[in-house]
């Protein structure tokens, strides 16, 4: 039996999406969403918000859409993995990154009211007209 490693998140983005690509060219997108929990105080016996900032990395195609269309404040579900990855500052200190893969985005709630340039809406008048249904006997 293989070993599972997948993360179901939903939350808000905390900032605009940052696009970036390697030198091979490969899109990639890192933002960070907020995911929020309901906490019953056991002191006070009041719900309080926790809320937790988890780091997001998007390969590929996808990528290049989250930096379209999303911004701070947006609604997303993720899928995808967790990662933890070890790498070194130039000044010689180890560090740990924690953050989720994801391999898929899910843009939740209504979309925000600018919409990029190229993406123009087509007039009505150039739509054609529906073709009149027959009516079928049964």
């Amino acid at each position: 039996m293989s070993d599972l490693n997948r993360v179901l998140l939903t939350g808000r983005l905390t900032a605009d999406p940052e696009l970036r690509y390697t030198q091979s060219g490969q899109a990639l997108v890192r933002f960070a969403i907020a995911v929020n929990r309901r906490v019953l105080n056991p002191e006070t016996n009041n719900w309080e918000e926790e809320t937790t900032y988890v780091p997001v990395v998007v390969w590929g195609k996808l990528a290049e859409t989250c930096a379209t269309y999303l911004q701070k404040g947006r609604l997303v579900a993720i899928d995808g993995r967790l990662r933890i990855r070890s790498f070194t500052t130039q000044e010689g200190e180890k560090r740990k990154v924690t953050e989720v893969v994801a391999q898929n985005v899910h843009f939740l709630g209504p979309r925000p009211e600018t919409t990029p340039e190229y993406e123009a809406e087509v007039p009505e008048a150039t739509l054609p007209e529906p073709e009149p249904e027959e009516e079928v006997p049964f």
